[in-house]
């Protein structure tokens, strides 16, 4: 199968790829990690991308088009996450797929409120020692302070109210038309993420076995 990854942040989906790469036994190429990949290689390509990071601008759609060409290479199924982020790369990827007599059978939205983003986000404690995530809402420590193993326990940067919301305001102005684009071709399946992990991929799975038997 080939499915596409869709989701505000804070709405599970990288935690569901995982499961679902894992469950299908297909892989689940992130776009950022296959960025990094590529700086990490020292090739001319990932210099280039090292140096529009390093100025803080967004690498072009065109370089990431080359980077995801390689990170899919051969393969005829995969689970993608973080691509595409907007309308443009949505038609290239399908133009993409064409070429190789392919298509998308899915693209799973992760369906979840502002509300609920921000109470997972905010709410989320790290483990400086072990890594240990908490949720002062839902999975709360013991001691709010320190970890089970003795760490002690912190905010990320990126968990504030002030960077949530910016991040939300970027999802609706680049990714939401994204939604609408792939429900006009009949491939858009919304699932609700705002109910608990097990719950999201019972759903997500009953989901996508009704797809392979309808294909079959």
């Amino acid at each position: 199968m080939r499915i596409v990854l869709l989701g505000k942040p804070g709405a599970g989906k990288g935690t569901q790829g995982e499961f679902l790469s894992k469950e299908l036994k297909i892989p689940r190429i992130v776009m950022s990690d296959l960025l990094k990949r590529e700086v990490e290689s020292g090739s001319e390509l990932g210099a280039l991308i090292e140096g529009y990071m390093s100025e803080g601008k967004l690498v072009p759609d065109e370089v990431v088009y080359m980077v995801l060409e390689r990170g899919i290479g051969g393969l005829r199924d995969f689970i993608l996450d973080g691509f595409p982020r907007n309308v443009k790369q949505a038609e290239w990827l399908d133009s993409f797929l064409s070429s190789r007599n392919m298509e998308l059978n899915a693209v799973l939205y992760f369906d979840v409120s502002d509300l609920i983003v921000l109470r997972r986000m905010m709410g989320r404690l790290v483990c400086e020692r072990c890594g240990k995530t908490y949720n002062i809402f839902y999975d709360p420590p013991e001691d709010i302070r320190k970890c089970s193993c003795g760490g002690r326990l912190y905010q990320r940067v990126d968990d504030c109210y002030d960077k949530i919301l910016r991040r939300l305001d970027v999802f609706s102005e680049e990714t939401e038309p994204l939604l609408e684009y792939y429900r006009k071709r009949g491939k858009l399946v919304p699932i609700d993420a705002s109910s608990g992990i097990e719950d999201v991929r019972e759903e997500m799975l009953s989901i996508l076995k009704s797809l392979e038997h309808d294909s079959s």
